[in-house]
This record gives structure tokens, sequence and C-alpha cells, in this order.
């Protein structure tokens, strides 16, 4: 019969070695792999119901091309859309559609007009986007 009592205080030493050998390859990866940018620009665009329903009643698909000239084509965007529904407060669809779809390029943010599926519900809409 093997008697455990014998193994548990090198047991728990090797679980301690083999815990920091692993935290300090996980720590040595993230500091690898990200970049800090301290220069971020924060551009919020805010659109009312009379800026994105056209006067024939449908949605004005202009929103979805914004011009950002000093955008670089290496570093994509952070996008994020806000939404305002009369008499409520400020709302995401992030929760439901897990990521914001758009395309970038030569200065160009192409917001895809999926991203605006119950447009005639809105009082408020709001782009924030981070470069």
């Amino acid at each position: 019969m093997i008697n455990f009592v014998d193994f548990k205080p090198k047991f728990i030493f090797l679980l301690l070695i083999g815990v920091l050998a692993s935290s300090s390859c996980i720590n040595g990866q993230i500091t690898d792999r990200f970049k800090e940018h301290t220069q971020l620009t924060k551009r919020v665009y805010h659109f009312t119901k009379v800026e994105f329903i056209t006067e024939e009643g449908e949605f004005n698909e202009a929103i979805c091309t914004l011009s950002i000239p000093d955008l670089k084509e290496d570093s994509p965007p952070y996008i994020a859309i806000y939404y305002k529904r009369e008499n409520s407060e400020w709302f995401t669809e992030s929760l439901y559609r897990k990521r914001v779809r758009f395309s970038f390029q030569d200065g160009i943010v192409k917001l895809d007009r999926t991203n605006f599926w119950d447009w005639f519900e809105l009082n408020e809409i709001k782009v924030v986007i981070i470069y």
C-alpha cells in the first residue's frame, strides 16, 4: 500500500514549481504580444433621427461612410455603436452581435448597413471610433 503522506510535500513542491514556471511563461507571452499606444484618438459621431432618416422615410446610408484621413491602414480602429430609443438609456448591441461590422481603407471607415437593423425605432445613434 502506498503511503500518500510521504508524497504530499514532494507533490506540493512540484505543483508549486509547475505553477511558477507556467505563470512566468504566460506573463512573458502576454508582454510580448501587446503594444501600448499612448497617442490614441477618439472620435464620436452623433446622429439624431433627423440625420439618419431621409425625407422619404428611408435609412440615410451616408452615416455608414466616415472619413478619417489620419487613420492608419496597419492599425485597425476600435468601433462601438451606441443607440438610444425614446425615453431610454444608451445601449449597445454588442452583447448580442459580438462585433460591429465594418471595413476601412485609405482613411475611410465603411460601416455595414446591418449594424443599424432597427434604425426606425431609434432616436439617436453614436458611433465611437478609437484609433
